[in-house]
């Protein structure tokens, strides 16, 4: 089930091997800087194909930072100590909604209980995970599970705030190649029983099954639409393959969502039998065989 409406510092030469001055001179000799005349700047900024304006600084400074492609000006090896610092290009990160939140994914526990179900809530309410699965799953197979957190960026003065869970996925084991309403369930006895059974066959998590059952991928609504949703996917899916637990992971989606998780790799198997939250799924499986993980 899920949701998701996803340089090192430089130094100028001790000598004067360029006529060019460092920047903190550089109002003393501002004009003759700017001088097209100068033949040693001029010969540097020809080689880096730079125009000169009458004020002697590079156009492309000129235009909205947005607009430039390149981190930095492209300069020939026996110009690097010539070439004056002040025309050099500050490396440009185009940030993203994701990167405002600071996140970081980490596993869960049942410390995150409340947090879980707080995540959870961007599903409809016959959709949910309840509380006491929450426990069950964090409880029995808490490795299976991962959480995106926020932490803002604050002055060091302050206290240091908690971690917001932004986005949850957690899941259990299945020996079923795909998830079955019986692996969702909670076994009415399972913090007395390690195993559970009805009519022969197992209920809630199987330890040794060979399948990841995902059962939420949640995101809270205020920051769906920031990538957290596929992140966090991303990072699962590594993390799974990385440590060759299983053979495969299976989860079972509303049809919209189908084309998302085939961007990652999954596999539509049909319709599925689940009937949890009213029924209507797609059953999505990712095969991890035997692939090495790069």
């Amino acid at each position: 089930m899920s949701d998701l409406n996803d340089q090192p510092s430089e130094s100028m030469a001790g000598s004067d091997t360029s006529g060019l001055k460092p920047l903190s001179n550089a109002n003393d000799d501002l004009q003759s800087i700017g001088n097209p005349g100068n033949s040693d700047l001029a010969r540097i900024m020809n080689r880096a194909g730079i125009a000169m304006t009458n004020g002697g600084f590079p156009l492309d400074d000129l235009e909205d930072e947005d607009e430039v492609d390149e981190d930095y000006v492209a300069v020939d090896q026996e110009d690097a100590n010539d070439y004056p610092y002040w025309f050099r290009r500050p490396p440009t990160h185009h940030r993203t909604k994701l990167d405002e939140l600071h996140p970081f994914v980490q596993l869960l526990s049942v410390s995150n209980v409340e947090d879980c179900v707080q995540v959870e809530n961007a599903f409809p309410e016959a959709e949910r995970c309840s509380r006491d699965k929450f426990i069950y799953r964090l409880t029995r197979c808490p490795e299976l599970s991962l959480g995106l957190f926020t932490l803002p960026v604050i002055d060091e003065s302050k206290p240091k705030p908690r971690a917001t869970l932004v986005g949850h996925i957690i899941a259990t084991r299945t020996s079923e190649p795909l998830v079955t309403d019986r692996a969702m369930r909670l076994p009415e006895d399972w913090q007395a029983e390690r195993w559970a059974f009805e009519d022969n066959q197992a209920v809630g998590h199987e330890e040794g099954g060979g399948t990841i059952a995902i059962h939420s991928l949640a995101v809270l609504p205020e920051h769906q639409g920031k990538q957290v949703g596929s992140t966090l996917l991303k990072s699962y899916i590594h993390r799974i393959r990385e440590a060759q637990i299983a053979d495969r992971i299976a989860i079972i989606a509303h049809e919209h969502l189908v084309p998302f998780y085939e961007s990652f790799g999954f596999e539509s198997r049909g319709p599925s039998k689940c009937q949890f939250g009213g029924g209507g799924w797609v059953n999505l499986v990712l095969e991890l065989g035997n692939e090495e993980t790069s």
